[in-house]
């Protein structure tokens, strides 16, 4: 069994690491992602057990803070610090570390009587953290061998790093366990969250037990714990942490696509991260996946109190080539009768739509953005290609805090299979971004049409800005879902890097046939130029004394564009606004006298 830390969970939470695709480089700047939506409440834990001692933060001197050096500049302000505030992070946010608004006020459970926050990002660049705080309560569990910790907590990580520390002989000594360790960089927790972490063979059976937090760090986030127990665990309860699962192509990472166009359907692999969070040990635990009449299940396996292992569907699945739309449900489930079923299941996990034309591997719904702080970019996801099949055009979902009239372009890369290189095929125009285009899905055909791409092969698309200097956001690409690293992508022009994320960028293939769209016999010596257009096009037609119609609609048939003509005679043109249109293919349909003439406008 592997141990596999990326899951459905997680997903729920924008994350974003970046590291260059061969050699080690430093982690990009923290703000290159960073928009995100109003975070909904976590489920907070609250086993059966008995509760064998709490705390819920309302007196700050039982808690004592321990702050190592602080590096340089020294600073007094962003230790380990004890509020009743819970508009803590507001000053930053109003200064514009939008990344936490979603933290705006912490919603612990009683938050408003006092909590524990650490505030790496108000210290700065220059400071560091390493600081300890510690309840001044001696516990005495002689009685209990069996024994979880429970607190509630608010974060957001960068590269730093938490500890649940303790120690058993009343503070003499000290010792840490690592907490919050799947976590991606430039991840954010629920608000709030409730964690729950097994110290049975860490306090277990001990007599003079002291517990408390400790975060190391530097320039990072922040993090705010609240409510904190130790409580018996149930005897039996297994959880189903996340999941892992999707296609695995040439590029050699399990894939989770969440469109996938008829001609790229492929075998798909599932696997739970199962985890036994009760006091019992857990025999026979199945993992099971089911999409409709495909229902896979793992091989039983053994889960010690306190342990994890990912679980394997000992079978595949493979989408019908026909559209429509498979749900995935998934759970765990052992020999017992589970105390806490509640967390046991991921039903209605994910949906994965079989399309015409679309291959996507993020969410569908943004939860966050990709951007460069208004310099130069290109971010975007690797795609395995089943069947050869031709490209020619991308989709890219832009983030409501793009700026209007930013410009962006879309490119495909194919991979070079020695060096792992990305190389350059194709791109688009530039694009303006209108302001229709905020929040909105933006199509752009590619400058050589249709681009062949071989089955058994691997591509990178991207989309990208020049920037404007930092004047703006410029371009924020949104993002939704959770990537394993090395299958999504981030350029950084400013040190001409690539790096990866593990936040999916919502850049997609379209691979719609848009050359394949034949125009109507022309009856009326129909024209339109420039075409493909970006501001304005002119529409140009012959008529004899007829009342002449002309109606735009975009592919999937709405409406942008409607005039009519009276008694045109001879050469007339129309002047037709573009640019308020979205990227894409249109159609001009002119009509009259139970006529019709038919072209295509490409907008972009």
């Amino acid at each position: 069994m592997k141990k596999i830390y990326i899951c459905l969970a997680g997903i729920l939470a924008s994350g974003f690491v970046m590291s260059q695709k061969v050699n080690d480089v430093p982690v990009a700047a923290k703000n290159s992602e960073g928009f995100i939506q109003k975070l909904k409440p976590g489920n907070l834990i609250k086993p059966k057990g008995a509760t064998l001692w709490s705390d819920d933060m309302s007196d700050s001197t039982k808690w004592m803070m321990v702050n190592e050096p602080n590096g340089t500049p020294a600073h007094t302000c962003c230790d380990w610090t004890h509020s009743t505030n819970v508009n803590e992070l507001a000053a930053q946010i109003a200064a514009g570390s939008t990344q936490i608004a979603g933290f705006d006020p912490l919603d612990h459970t009683t938050a408003a009587n006092g909590f524990l926050i650490i505030n790496s990002d108000a210290a700065g660049g220059g400071a560091t953290q390493n600081a300890t705080t510690y309840h001044t309560d001696t516990i005495d569990l002689s009685a209990n061998p069996a024994v979880v910790m429970l607190f509630e907590q608010a974060t957001r990580k960068y590269a730093e790093q938490y500890f649940v520390v303790y120690s058993t002989d009343a503070g003499a000594s000290w010792n840490e366990v690592e907490v919050n360790t799947s976590y991606g960089t430039n991840t954010n927790s629920t608000n709030p969250e409730g964690v729950q972490v097994n110290m049975s063979s860490y306090i277990g059976g001990q007599d003079s037990v002291m517990i408390g937090f400790k975060y190391v760090g530097q320039w990072d986030w922040f993090w705010a714990v609240d409510d904190v127990s130790i409580a018996e665990p149930d005897d039996f309860d297994l959880s189903l942490d996340g999941a892992y699962w999707g296609a695995t192509g040439t590029w050699g990472a399990r894939l989770p696509y969440y469109q996938i166009p008829t001609a790229q359907v492929a075998p798909m692999d599932f696997s739970g991260i199962a985890s036994n969070l009760g006091a019992v040990a857990q025999y026979n635990a199945v993992f099971h996946a089911h999409i409709g009449a495909y229902a896979g299940m793992s091989m039983g396996d053994t889960l010690t109190p306190g342990s994890s292992d990912t679980l394997d569907a000992s079978t595949q699945w493979t989408p019908a080539a026909t559209t429509g739309a498979n749900v995935v449900d998934m759970w765990v489930v052992g020999d017992t009768t589970d105390s806490s079923p509640s967390n046991d299941s991921l039903m209605g996990a994910a949906t994965i739509n079989v399309t015409d034309f679309i291959y996507a591997r993020d969410l569908g719904s943004y939860e966050s953005g990709s951007y460069n702080q208004g310099e130069g970019f290109e971010a975007g996801n690797i795609f395995d290609i089943y069947q050869t099949a031709d490209l020619g055009a991308i989709d890219v979902f832009v983030h409501p805090a793009a700026n209007e009239g930013a410009n962006f372009f879309v490119k495909l890369y194919s991979i070079d299979p020695v060096t792992g290189d990305f190389v350059y095929m194709d791109e688009s125009n530039e694009y303006t971004i209108t302001a229709a285009d905020l929040g909105a899905t933006v199509t752009l055909t590619l400058l050589n049409g249709l681009n062949t791409l071989n089955g058994g092969e691997s591509y990178l698309v991207i989309a990208g800005s020049n920037g404007d200097g930092g004047a703006t956001n410029d371009l924020v690409v949104g993002t939704a879902g959770v990537s394993e690293p090395q299958t999504t992508y981030y350029f950084d022009a400013t040190d001409q890097t690539w790096y990866y994320s593990t936040t999916t960028t919502m850049v997609r293939m379209n691979f719609q046939d848009y050359s394949s769209i034949n125009d109507v016999e022309n009856n009326f010596g129909l024209s339109v130029y420039p075409n493909p257009s970006s501001n304005e096009t002119t529409i140009s037609f012959v008529a004899d004394n007829e009342d002449v119609s002309i109606v735009i609609t975009d592919m999937s048939g709405k409406e942008v564009y409607s005039s009519v003509s009276s008694s045109v005679s001879g050469t007339a043109k129309v002047s037709v606004n573009t640019a308020e249109f979205n990227s894409g293919v249109y159609v001009v349909k002119l009509t009259s006298n139970n006529s019709v003439a038919i072209k295509n406008l490409i907008v972009k």
